[in-house]
């Protein structure tokens, strides 16, 4: 979405920019999305009556990043969202849903585009596409940059990159920027920036995210952040369906694959993901729900439609036994869960289960839904200032180097509010190519 955005905005502000992507088609975690955008100020939200404020949307995504994003890149975010929200809209001829009402964080700012029968994200991006080939903009596949190019000042001034023809260097009359999302997909980066355990987590976007945004700045002394921080969320990696409604549900218990209980369920899906390789040796686990929760249905034919195996059956015996776990206990773990419940105790179990309005497990049919942790994306790479300039260690911005999307580093940290990733590439995206227009038409009047 980023380097797309970019694109469009570059050659609508008279530049003639170009698209380097390293595999045959768009890879990037963009096609996994749901498809939202965190906003506020938009046009849909007038239309539909919503009252918000930049003031309540950036003290909710400080909140949400626990203090630690910085400051004016997340001002940057609320001050520009609502009108390329909009932009998107008038300029790309984007679709989005009607506005929901969501929990806190998300609110009435989730604009989510329809993706029809493709994920919101997917669709988004072939929006993107038609922008750029209406415009005759060249995207070069099978062009991976494996070097910046620099002067002697150690100014950016092209991109070395490998092509079915061998090495090509392309040459910039006014900036490079990288687009090319984190390192989630390179195990080693992985281990290295953040322990083996989150290297095991199981991958929810694309396999192509390797980390360039590092590998191509570090050379060149960019000031990396955030590289420890990251988003993630249970998944069936083998068919990509995605548990989370059922891990959020507040029914059930979790076990692994010896039966036992290994957490406590009230935690976000996103906490429960983040910890299970560190739980279970197979970073695997099975939420189990019964039939109070009336979503359970719902979600089998979910997994069903998708391929995925689940398992249902009328007793937590036959459940365990055609899910493969070891059937005392699985027995004991919902007894003990039962029994706990019913005598008020349910805070005294290991681990203590602290649902606010828990509900006992015994109304049949039982459910198994497997689950993996599995990382998302990546916080962490170049940091850049409001200009989406990339950064030395000693904050000055590297002349003609700049980042957008999960590439640039200093806007997330811990979490974030739904829909900010794609918020983020479209704001700082557009940014970047209109501060490589300012500087070019700065030179050309000199």
């Amino acid at each position: 979405t980023a380097g797309l955005v970019a694109a469009v905005e570059a050659y609508d502000q008279g530049l003639k920019p170009v698209v380097l992507e390293k595999m045959d088609l768009p890879a990037g975690n963009s096609i996994y999305a749901l498809g939202s955008l965190n906003a506020c100020g938009t046009r849909m939200q007038r239309d539909a009556g919503v009252t918000d404020s930049k003031d309540a949307l950036y003290a909710d995504m400080m909140k949400i990043s626990a203090g630690q994003a910085d400051p004016a890149l997340t001002r940057t975010y609320v001050e520009h969202i609502g009108q390329d929200v909009d932009w998107l809209q008038d300029t790309i001829g984007v679709k989005f849903l009607p506005l929901q009402k969501l929990p806190y964080p998300r609110l009435s700012r989730v604009h989510r585009v329809d993706g029809g029968s493709i994920t919101g994200g997917g669709r988004l991006i072939r929006y993107l596409l038609a922008a750029c080939k209406k415009r005759n903009i060249p995207l070069l596949y099978n062009t991976k940059a494996v070097d910046l190019i620099t002067d002697k000042r150690m100014s950016v001034i092209g991109v070395r990159a490998f092509t079915d023809d061998g090495l090509v260097d392309f040459m910039t009359n006014g900036g490079v920027i990288i687009a090319t999302g984190g390192f989630s997909a390179n195990r080693e980066m992985l281990c290295s920036y953040m322990g083996g355990a989150t290297s095991r987590l199981a991958l929810r976007g694309s396999p192509y995210l390797t980390g360039e945004n590092i590998s191509l700045t570090k050379p060149i002394y960019a000031k990396l952040v955030h590289l420890d921080q990251f988003h993630c969320g249970p998944i069936v990696s083998a068919t990509h369906a995605n548990p989370a409604d059922a891990l959020n549900s507040g029914y059930g218990i979790i076990v692994d694959l010896r039966g036992k209980r290994i957490i406590d369920e009230v935690n976000t899906y996103v906490a429960k993901a983040r910890a299970l390789p560190q739980l279970t040796p197979e970073n695997m686990a099975y939420q189990l729900v019964d039939s109070h929760w009336s979503g359970a249905k719902k979600m089998a034919e979910k997994f069903a439609h998708l391929n995925t195996p689940f398992f249902q059956d009328d007793t937590i015996e036959g459940l365990a036994k055609k899910a493969g776990l070891p059937v005392e206990a699985v027995v004991a773990s919902v007894k003990g869960y039962n029994d706990a419940l019913k005598n008020g105790k349910l805070k005294d179990l290991t681990p203590p289960c602290t649902y606010p309005n828990p509900f006992p497990m015994d109304k049949s049919p039982f459910y198994a839904f497997p689950f993996e942790g599995g990382i998302t994306a990546t916080f962490g790479g170049p940091k850049i200032n409001t200009n989406a300039q990339v950064l030395t260690w000693e904050d000055k911005p590297i002349k003609g180097l700049y980042a957008a999307g999960n590439a640039a580093g200093g806007l997330f940290f811990s979490d974030y509010i739904g829909g900010s990733q794609l918020g983020a590439a479209t704001v700082f995206g557009r940014i970047a190519a209109r501060h490589i227009a300012k500087g070019i038409k700065k030179n050309k009047k000199a």
